[in-house]
C-alpha cells in the first residue's frame, strides 16, 4: 500500500519518526548507563546476602538454624532450607536482565557457574542452589522481593512516549496543515473562478499574515474582474450611442450632403477614438514596468501646464512654491494632472480653478481645487472605478467617460504617488497628489 502524498502525512511520519528514534535513543541510554548499573549493583548485593546466609547457616549449631531460616523469612523474605523443594525445578524459559546480573554475580562469588531456576507450582518463586558446605542448600527468592521490573518500567515508558508522541504530532501537523488546506482550497477556488469567501485570518502569526495576504490578493483579484466587466459594459454602452447617430446619419446622407450631420459624424467619430484611446491606455498602465524619471522643476513645469489651459480660455490660479526640484516622470505627472484638471473644469461651472504647489524636503503635494458642487461622500472612493460617473445615465452632456480619475489612479499607484479627493468646506472639491520624499532632489536646497 502507498504512502499518502499529503503534507500532513508526510510531516506527521517525519515527525513521529525522528521523536520516536531520539526516545529509542533515550531508553538505550538510559538503560546502558542507569538502570543496568543500578541493576547490576543491586544483584551483587543480594548475591553477597545469599552467600553470606548460606555460610552463615553452615557455621551455627543445628538448633539454631532454624530460627536463622526464620530470621531470613521475615527480615530479608528469603527462603533458605537443606532439602530440596517438594516442587519441581525448571529452568526459567524468561530470563530478566536482572536475573542474568544476579546468577553472573552469584558465579563470581562462587567460582563457578549458577543457573536460577523456577518452582513449577509457584510462578512467583525462583530457587538457587548453592554449594557452600558439603550438602547443597537451597535458597528461595520471592519475586516481589527483587522489586525493580526493568525491562516493563522500559516498555511502559516507550508504549506511553509512542502514543503521546503519536497523538502530540497528529494534533501538532493538523493545527499546521489545516490553514494550508484551507489556503489550497482557496487557491483552488479562486482559479476556478468561483467566488471567493474570505478565508480565516487566525492562528499563528505566519499562517494569519498569509491568509491576510491571500484574502487581499483574492479582493484585488476580484476587483479586477469587477473593472474588467465595468470596462466591457462601458465600452459597449459608450460606443453604442456614436454608432446609433452615425447609422441615423447615413440614412439621411443618402442622395444629399449635410455639412451638419458630416459634423456630426465627425465628432462621434472622435469620441469613439477618444474613448479607446482611453481605454487601451488604461489597459497599458495596468503592466508595471520600470518608468524612467528625470529631475525638474515643478514650478516652471506648473506654470507651463498653465499656460496651456490659459490659452484656451480656461480660468486657472496658480500658488507655487518655486522653484522645487523633484525627480519624477514628466509625462505621467502631465497626464494625472490633465485628467485632475480637466474633471475639475468640468465641474466648476466656469468658475476658476486653482492649480496649487507645496513643497518640502519631505513631499510634494500638487493640489487641484474646484468651485463645484463635489462629490457626495459615500461615492468619493468610487469614482476611481472605471466608467464609473456620479451621473448614472452616463450622459456625455453631464459626464465624461468616466476614465479620467480612473487612469490618474493607476499611474499614481505604478509610481508610488497617492491622490486624494476631499470635498472643500466652503464648497467644491479638492484632488490632490502626494509625491513621496524618494522622489527629492538632495542636491537641490530650498
Amino acid at each position: 500500500m502507498r504512502f499518502p502524498n499529503t503534507l500532513f502525512a508526510r510531516t506527521s511520519l517525519t515527525i513521529a519518526s525522528a521523536l520516536l528514534l531520539f526516545l529509542l535513543f533515550t531508553g538505550f541510554v538510559v538503560f546502558n548507563y542507569i538502570l543496568s548499573p543500578v541493576g547490576k549493583q543491586g544483584a551483587a548485593d543480594l548475591a553477597a546476602l545469599m552467600v553470606l546466609s548460606a555460610k552463615t547457616w553452615g557455621e551455627l549449631p543445628p538448633t539454631a538454624r532454624e530460627d536463622f531460616q526464620q530470621e531470613l523469612q521475615t527480615n530479608h523474605n528469603l527462603r533458605l532450607q537443606p532439602d530440596q523443594p517438594a516442587a519441581k525445578l525448571s529452568p526459567l524459559t524468561l530470563r530478566p536482565p536482572y536475573m542474568l546480573f544476579l546468577e553472573e554475580a552469584l558465579g563470581s562469588r562462587l567460582g563457578h557457574p549458577v543457573r536460577i531456576q523456577q518452582a513449577d507450582n509457584d510462578s512467583n518463586l525462583y530457587w538457587v542452589t548453592l554449594f557452600i558446605t558439603d550438602n547443597p542448600l537451597y535458597l528461595g527468592i520471592q519475586r516481589h522481593h527483587i522489586g525493580a521490573e526493568p525491562p516493563r518500567a522500559v516498555l511502559i515508558i516507550l508504549f506511553g512516549a509512542s502514543l503521546f508522541i503519536l497523538l502530540t504530532t497528529l494534533l501538532i501537523v493538523r493545527r499546521i496543515t489545516s490553514p494550508l488546506e484551507a489556503l489550497s482550497q482557496g487557491v483552488k477556488r479562486l482559479g476556478s473562478g468561483a467566488h471567493q469567501q474570505p478565508l480565516p485570518e487566525n492562528g499563528p502569526t505566519e499562517l494569519a499574515n498569509l491568509a491576510q495576504k491571500f484574502n487581499q490578493l483574492s479582493n484585488e483579484i476580484q476587483q479586477l474582474l469587477d473593472n474588467r466587466t465595468t470596462l466591457l459594459g462601458g465600452i459597449s454602452h459608450d460606443l453604442r450611442t456614436p454608432l446609433s447617430r452615425l447609422r441615423i446619419a447615413v440614412e439621411l446622407l443618402q442622395g444629399q450632403e449635410d455639412p451638419a450631420l458630416l459634423h456630426s459624424m465627425r465628432r462621434d467619430l472622435e469620441e469613439m477614438d477618444a474613448l479607446i484611446t482611453r481605454t487601451l491606455e488604461l489597459a497599458r498602465m495596468m503592466q508595471r514596468e520600470e518608468i524612467p524619471t528625470e529631475s525638474i522643476d515643478l514650478g516652471a513645469f506648473l506654470n507651463d501646464l498653465g499656460a496651456s489651459y490659459t490659452q484656451e480660455g480656461k480660468a486657472i490660479e496658480l500658488q507655487l512654491d518655486a522653484p522645487c526640484m523633484f525627480t519624477v516622470n514628466r509625462l505621467i505627472l502631465r497626464r494625472i494632472l490633465n485628467n485632475l484638471l480637466d474633471n475639475a473644469f468640468h465641474y466648476a461651472g466656469g468658475q476658476r480653478v486653482m492649480l496649487r504647489l507645496q513643497c518640502c524636503q519631505s513631499k510634494v503635494t500638487i493640489c487641484v481645487l474646484d468651485r463645484g458642487e463635489g462629490i457626495p461622500q459615500d461615492q468619493i472612493d468610487k469614482v476611481f472605478q472605471p466608467f464609473y460617473r456620479l451621473d448614472p445615465s452616463r450622459n456625455r452632456s453631464t459626464g465624461g467617460s468616466g476614465l479620467g480619475l480612473a487612469i490618474a489612479q493607476q499611474l499614481a499607484q505604478l509610481l508610488g504617488w497617492i491622490i486624494t479627493l476631499e470635498n472643500r468646506p466652503d464648497g467644491g472639491l479638492s484632488a490632490c497628489i502626494e509625491i513621496p520624499g524618494q522622489g527629492h532632489d538632495p542636491h537641490r536646497n530650498y
